[in-house]
């Protein structure tokens, strides 16, 4: 059977963990890669393969006939981080394909790792679908389900949902079938925040005295490693690294950082400052 013909579209690091086991599966054949004209690992990972590397401004007609010419059957979307036109989407001879971190139709958009964490879920996943010109409105093609651990940053969860998607991606087979499909339940969506709302000034944290510790303990994992959860205390500012539930349901705070200086415990930043 002859490998799939895929072409490639993601920026960063962590779909250039997933570029790197597709390059290594036998049933593929990655043709094309299409990314942001930014440094990454996607592009030394195309680089080193010999595999021809698009970065285009705009995704144009100008661009797509130099696509075309690969003869692709699918493309393969893991956080190109730019809307694909229809005209793109309609490429392949049979289908564009998204990986998407969270259990559609719940968290379409950018920041659904993050949005999971914020809001207490237990579970989220990986979904495997087929893209339409909405956003991540298309049809389910399959879903791998994965536990929140109770400490999961960022970070943490975006790893451990970046080896679920390898690990399903491994379960494809040539020639790959997109029918039948499960058509997403849209009046169950949701959306997350526009990227554009993850400033510094969102992940400032008011007061770390709460009535709710589980809700501020997700509210800080959530915000990190970037932007980064920080607070003031006696006007001083303090990025807060990590922190813990204890089994009284208490938070404990674990890991800070003064600016421009290395992290360090809670303990030693309370010894030195009343």
């Amino acid at each position: 059977m002859k490998p799939i013909k895929l072409v490639y579209f993601g920026t960063p690091d962590f779909s250039g963990q997933i570029l790197e086991s597709l390059i290594k599966n036998p049933s593929f054949n990655v043709i094309g890669v299409v990314t942001k004209p930014t440094a990454s690992l996607i592009i030394k990972l195309a680089n080193k393969h010999n595999i021809p590397l698009f970065k285009p401004n705009k995704l144009d007609q100008s661009n797509l006939q130099h696509i075309k010419l690969l003869k692709p059957d699918i493309f393969l979307v893991a956080a190109y981080g730019q809307i694909i036109p229809k005209v793109w989407l309609d490429t392949p001879k049979i289908a564009t394909l998204n990986i998407h971190f969270s259990l559609l139709p719940k968290y379409r958009g950018a920041l659904c790792v993050s949005e999971a964490i914020k809001n207490q879920d237990k579970q989220t996943g990986v979904t495997l679908m087929q893209m339409d010109e909405q956003l991540d409105h298309g049809p389910i093609i399959t879903q791998k389900k994965l536990t929140i651990n109770i400490n999961d940053n960022v970070k943490t969860l975006t790893q451990k949902l970046t080896t679920l998607a390898i690990s399903l991606l491994s379960g494809v087979q040539p020639p790959i079938e997109v029918e039948p499909q499960k058509p997403q339940n849209h009046q169950k969506a949701s959306y997350t925040p526009s990227l554009k709302t993850r400033t510094r000034q969102s992940a400032f944290i008011p007061s770390l005295n709460t009535n709710n510790p589980a809700q501020l303990h997700a509210l800080i994992r959530s915000l990190n490693p970037n932007p980064g959860a920080w607070t003031k205390i006696n006007n001083q500012e303090l990025k807060i690294l990590e922190t813990k539930l204890t089994p009284d349901n208490q938070l404990e705070i674990l890991t800070v950082q003064l600016p421009s200086k290395t992290p360090i415990s809670w303990q030693q930043f309370q010894a030195g400052h009343q």
